[in-house]
């Protein structure tokens, strides 16, 4: 159910693309609406009559025109697909135009407009058009009509998506991918996303949508291999949402500029001043630390153009080093460093691998009585590994892997049967970050010369849980993935101790 080519959005098309380039889909049909005139709910004439036909007349106002400001000088639309040669691409598709009848924001089907669908013999039917649809074409398709609710609707029905959570002071903000019932926001729960709260509605609006566009991806694929599940809503408690009241506009827009002069004062503040703000620094006690007394521990002193984070141990002839990101205000970006622990301290520090991208995360690890370094290299757009010549600060580059695409905070991780996977974050466009996604792989050796995806991947879209926060370790014969808790809109929030039950290629 599509709407007219030049209106679709990035992520619209990029679902498009992603359809058509996987020989597992076909895009067989278009559905648009035929209605002309009045019935069109897009047009600046009908926007504007509903605008002065609502009892929240200044409250909409404020929203557009706050909406107008955050598009125009802070977060611009930007384009990361081809749209001409998808739309050429949609040309050569059967098209049919349905004409519901238009009662309030309900489109009724009549059994003629179902008919003329399921000759077709759809298994899914995406919705990116037309208003809260009622009738049996709900079950014209196989598998019904899929549609994305931008939020969690257990807690949140309604819109505009981004917004409430923002006003409401939520961690995250949901993505609920459902197979469509006659109940507004409420039908059957095919999957869930949760990404991390932005203060601004427009940039959080965008993350959302292009985001979800894993999720409706990932649920095609599992579709495809006949691993389909819904669940039913809960019941719903809270309010349906709406454009907020002027109230709830104003505390928005004072929120919004509060954030943004914060944003100025303290690029000014390091600029000037060299104020360092998110400074990581580097802990370091004895113990077990799920029982240790964390709060007694004192960070290690670091240099005043620096933050210093990302720490992994590293055991070598009898002693203990520390191998972290070390990240500079002055070049705005990090090299990877060492450090002897000694005591509380970290002593003799020097420079491992320095070039001329970031680098963080280094994830270190012996194989075959060899020691190997396996860094984040996301700017330089693929995965590297390195093997040390001479410890602590000469390596070589041994082997790499996901050319082109960026990945981030990788670990390898050896199973009972002595299976070696590989975990890694992924950024799969511009707009998202590396903390919603969790893919994990089965490798061959630390080589990677043989990659099988996992079945599930991405196996997490929720940036509560995905990015990782260190290698799985062994805890009471039970192993565990720590991870960021990236929410409240905070890279980094908090760290979470996850238990992994099961792992296999399927599951």
């Amino acid at each position: 159910m599509i709407k007219k080519y030049n209106t679709l959005s990035n992520n619209e098309l990029r679902v498009i693309e992603e359809i058509l380039l996987n020989p597992k889909f076909e895009l067989s049909l278009l559905i648009k609406d035929g209605r002309t005139g009045s019935t069109d709910q897009t047009t600046f004439k009908s926007r504007f009559k509903r605008l002065f036909q609502s009892k929240n007349i200044l409250g909409r106002v404020f929203f557009n025109i706050q909406v107008l400001i955050e598009r125009k000088f802070f977060f611009k639309e930007e384009f990361t697909v081809d749209r001409d040669s998808i739309i050429n691409e949609l040309n050569k598709i059967d098209v049919i135009e349905l004409k519901p009848q238009r009662k309030g924001f309900l489109d009724i089907f009549t059994d003629t407009d179902v008919e003329e669908v399921e000759k077709y013999k759809l298994d899914v039917l995406i919705r990116n058009e037309f208003n809260i649809i009622r009738g049996s074409i709900l079950n014209s398709a196989k598998y019904g009509i899929w549609s994305f609710h931008h939020a969690d609707n257990s807690i949140n029905r309604g819109g505009p998506a981004g917004l409430w959570e923002i006003i409401l002071n939520q961690s995250t903000v949901g993505a609920t991918l459902q197979q469509l019932t006659p109940e507004l926001d409420g039908g059957l729960v095919i999957d869930k996303a949760f990404f991390n709260c932005h203060w601004s509605f427009v940039k959080n609006n965008k993350l959302v949508k292009e985001a979800s566009v894993s999720l409706l991806l990932k649920n095609l694929r599992k579709l495809e291999e006949g691993n389909y599940t819904v669940e039913k809503s809960t019941v719903y408690y809270n309010p349906l949402y709406k454009v907020p009241t002027l109230s709830y506009m104003l505390k928005y827009i004072f929120s919004f500029y509060y954030h943004l002069i914060k944003k100025a004062i303290e690029r000014f503040n390091n600029k000037i001043f060299g104020i360092r703000y998110n400074c990581w620094t580097i802990f370091i006690g004895k113990g077990d630390f799920l029982n240790a007394t964390l709060f007694r521990l004192k960070p290690v002193e670091i240099p005043k153009n620096e933050f210093w984070a990302d720490p992994f141990i590293c055991s070598y002839e009898e002693k203990d080093y520390v191998f972290f990101e070390n990240y500079s205000y002055k070049t705005k970006k990090a090299k990877i460093s060492c450090g002897l622990i000694d005591g509380s301290e970290l002593i003799d520090i020097t420079d491992v691998l320095e070039l001329d991208y970031h680098m963080s995360y280094p994830y270190i690890f012996r194989e075959d009585n060899e020691i190997f370094l396996m860094p984040e290299t996301n700017d330089n757009n693929r995965l590297e590994i390195y093997k040390c010549i001479e410890f602590p600060n000469k390596w070589e580059l041994f082997s790499t892997a996901f050319e082109g695409e960026r990945v981030s905070d990788a670990f390898f991780y050896d199973d009972v049967d002595k299976q070696k996977w590989l975990f890694i974050n992924k950024e799969t466009n511009k707009y998202s970050t590396g903390d919603n996604e969790l893919y994990i792989y089965k490798v061959d050796s630390i080589k990677l010369n043989k990659i099988e995806g996992h079945k599930e991947n991405p196996v997490i879209i929720d940036s509560r849980t995905a990015r990782n926060a260190g290698c799985i370790f062994d805890y009471e014969c039970e192993d565990y993935r720590p991870s960021q808790a990236n929410i409240d809109g905070i890279y980094g929030r908090a760290l979470n101790i996850n238990k992994i039950k099961k792992l296999n290629i399927d599951e």
